[in-house]
């Protein structure tokens, strides 16, 4: 009977391992079989956008689904859309979206080069405020449905400070910090903002608000003070903000899509983005470029994903992507594409080496996208030149760390505690101890020397000096176009400016063709992928993006061991 079962279940096993590997060879056929004359793309911009897919075995089901399309999927479609004669516009559906301004730049770009092919852009604003309206203005026709409110009135950030609540609770912080500017203890030690954390958030902001203002006044053909005086004048109805000039046309969704057609002539066919990439094919014999994404707060190990911490860049992962990209002799630059705000000192200081190890071997240019701050801008001091996007959210060099002391919530909770030591400082990193002075100190030398480590990395990878590094550290935030001027970056622009400064470090024809290989790679086992778009596809970060991000900023420095030396950026800077 044993045998006779063990039998049917190798059976089983042979008849499902033949049906995925058919379903896999019928999914994985070439799409340019059926490839219209005319084509008409459609751009449904997703929620969120992340610069690389989620680390393998983040969730459950997500060995199953398709990738989902990446900033450099979108970037890398839309350009090569610009010079395809069978494609003859694109529709973008825009309806709210959590990308950060330097991604919606990095996009904003590659639909600019397509329309400025003579191409037509058609975009649909059915939702969101300021950055949906960013990506949206960029087309030749910005419609809204009739019963949409149009959501322009300005721009906001709030930063949340957990020390009242953590008094009630019976928890103590103890953390320290290095640099005038590095606020990240003010969440956990401060009820409100220091002066000097205010004006590095405001002077964010105003950058922020006035690119969003000199961006949308271009593309609407308004001065300035014209456009900002219609974002404080908002929110608008469609029909106002029509007469306003702030959009083109009042269409429902499908009406837009039908004029798109219909102006692409008989014959058009309606294909999404997605699909149009994944039948793109790559030049043949052209040389290699390698991209390594870092993408995620910096910790060791491996790289993850979780509900509450979000997604994590482990530096066992980055480093061992890097040391294929400098291996593999066919990759002749390397584009370290950064979006991190930081994280564990420790582990960045390891990938920093690693990028060292790459730059001996052949160029390394850095991209940056959302954020390379902190840890992130640590990181980068390996690779040269640096590119950054006017928004992108930089600088922050400086260090800070602690413990929490739960002592007195354990009381509350009616819990008692017994601790037995040997040695002054046993009980340094208890979590029911407060620091004593002596600790304190020493912690606070450990991080001094910390930041002067920071800093020389700086000062060597930027060729400035120390104490020039140090005028424009002490923990602030810049933003890419206020880190340009203060020689903490080197030009301002994203993917493709970073792939052309690749091209001349390796020696190639300015514009010819390149091959990208990306890092991390796909994972999955040929059986996964055979199964991919079986199951529903959410939201790509619902899961990642569960708590609130001033919650989260809250659970960051709890996934670090006490007394961690951390290169974090602080709070989580969402401007909307």
């Amino acid at each position: 009977m044993k045998a006779r079962r063990g039998f049917w279940v190798f059976v089983l096993i042979v008849v499902l391992f033949g049906i995925s590997m058919a379903l896999y060879s019928w999914t994985a056929r070439p799409t340019t079989l059926v490839r219209p004359s005319k084509i008409v793309l459609r751009f449904d911009a997703p929620s969120s956008l992340e610069e690389s897919a989620p680390p393998s075995g983040a969730f459950a089901l997500d060995v199953f689904r398709r990738n989902r399309m990446t900033v450099w999927d979108v970037v890398h479609g839309l350009r090569r859309a610009a010079h395809d004669d069978a494609v003859r516009s694109v529709v973008i559906h825009v309806d709210g979206i959590d990308w950060g301004w330097a991604k919606i730049a990095d996009v904003r770009s590659a639909l600019c080069e397509f329309r400025a092919a003579g191409k037509p852009i058609y975009a649909s604003w059915s939702g969101g405020g300021e950055p949906e309206y960013l990506l949206a203005s960029v087309a030749d026709r910005v419609a809204v449905p009739p019963t949409v409110a149009v959501q322009l009135d300005g721009l906001e950030m709030t930063t949340m400070y957990f020390r009242g609540g953590l008094d009630k609770l019976g928890v103590s912080p103890n953390f320290a910090s290095v640099g005038k500017y590095k606020a990240a203890v003010e969440a956990y030690t401060r009820t409100r903002a220091s002066d000097p954390a205010r004006a590095s958030l405001e002077g964010v902001l105003d950058e922020t608000y006035s690119l969003l203002v000199d961006t949308l006044a271009a593309s609407r053909g308004m001065s300035p003070d014209t456009l900002r005086a219609r974002l404080e004048g908002g929110p608008w109805d469609a029909a106002e903000a029509r007469s306003l000039g702030l959009i083109d046309t009042v269409l429902h969704v499908d009406d837009l899509d039908s004029l798109a057609m219909r102006r692409a002539g008989t014959g058009a066919d309606m294909q999404s983005l997605t699909r149009y990439v994944d039948g793109l094919d790559e030049p043949v014999g052209a040389p290699h470029l390698a991209m390594v994404v870092a993408s995620g707060a910096i910790a060791g190990g491996r790289s993850r994903e979780s509900a509450t911490d979000g997604r994590i860049v482990g530096a066992e992962s980055l480093i061992e992507d890097l040391r294929a990209a400098r291996e593999r002799s066919s990759v002749r630059a390397i584009i370290l594409r950064i979006d991190s705000p930081g994280g564990d000192a420790d582990a960045a200081d390891a990938i920093w080496r690693e990028v060292q190890r790459c730059r001996q071997a052949k160029p390394v240019v850095v991209s940056m996208s959302d954020y390379a701050a902190s840890g992130g801008y640590y990181i980068a001091m390996g690779g040269a030149p640096i590119i950054a996007q006017p928004a992108t959210l930089t600088g922050s060099i400086g260090v800070f760390g602690g413990k929490f002391n739960v002592a007195g919530l354990f009381a509350k909770l009616g819990l008692g505690l017994e601790t037995y030591q040997r040695g002054a400082h046993a009980g340094m990193w208890s979590p029911f101890e407060d620091f004593t002075p002596e600790e304190a100190a020493l912690y606070q030398r450990h991080l001094e020397r910390f930041y002067q480590l920071f800093l020389g990395r700086v000062a060597a990878g930027r060729h400035m000096a120390t104490a020039d590094v140090d005028s424009v550290a002490q923990g602030r935030v810049w933003t890419g176009l206020a880190a340009k001027p203060r020689g903490l970056v080197d030009h301002l622009g994203g993917i493709e400016e970073a792939i052309a400064e690749a091209r001349i470090a390796a020696h190639l024809k300015r514009g010819s063709d390149v091959v990208l290989d990306l890092y991390p790679r796909d994972e999955r086992r040929i059986w996964q992928r055979a199964f991919a778009g079986w199951f529903d596809d959410p939201d790509e970060s619902a899961l990642a993006r569960a708590l609130p991000p001033e919650l989260r900023t809250l659970a960051a420095a709890a996934q670090f061991p006490a007394g961690s030396v951390l290169a974090l950026m602080p709070f989580t800077i969402r401007i909307r």
